[in-house]
């Protein structure tokens, strides 16, 4: 919608412009062709702005946020061990990187006992979109969850290479059993498959 306000600026300012030229050759007021240039302007300025190319504020399927969130956790590999540092060094390190990096979707826990990462889901539309699935696991195509997987899936992998076999990476709601749940790079519990 927004690219059509951006077309029809652009033809309204160059009807403008065009009008103004004919009243300047006949010696006529240009005034209110610059006024209809300079709003035309202004608005294709705004709607332009406005397009999704470089607005922070369009709307996407929560899932497909989210996963932009796991695809960057999962673009800036761990820190990788050191012979200077201890393992549980690490796994804090990476806990603190998953933190971080996935922040908008909740917080993330770990248990070393059990070589657990677990990511608490709070963000509101990740929760709705949970449990909306829940109810109707068929709508997950729809709700881009193949590619929430995907992009978590490389998470794990990224997991696996800085600390080594045998962590896992959980992902639920809070008091729920997880919905995903990934070990060494796979998945092994996808609660929408």
């Amino acid at each position: 919608m927004i690219l059509g306000f951006v077309i029809f600026g652009i033809f309204l300012a160059v009807i403008a412009i065009f009008s103004m030229a004919t009243a300047i050759q006949h010696h006529d007021s240009p005034i209110g062709s610059a006024i209809v240039l300079a709003i035309a302007l202004v608005l294709t300025g705004v709607s332009i702005w406005k397009l999704p190319y470089w607005s922070n504020n369009h709307q996407s399927s929560s899932a497909e946020s989210s996963s932009k969130s796991a695809s960057l956790a999962s673009s800036h590999p761990f820190t990788s061990s050191s012979s200077t540092t201890s393992q549980s060094q690490n796994e804090e390190t990476v806990r603190k990187q998953l933190n971080k990096s996935l922040h908008k979707l909740g917080p993330v826990t770990f248990n070393p006992k059990t070589k657990t990462y677990v990511l608490t889901i709070t963000n509101s539309d990740l929760v709705k979109t949970i449990k909306a699935l829940e109810k109707d696991p068929s709508q997950a195509k729809q709700a881009k969850w193949p590619k929430f997987v995907s992009n978590f899936t490389q998470t794990s992998q990224s997991l696996e290479k800085a600390l080594g076999k045998g962590y896992s990476l959980t992902l639920g709601l809070k008091g729920q059993s997880p919905v995903l749940v990934f070990k060494d790079g796979y998945v092994t519990k996808n609660e929408f498959e």
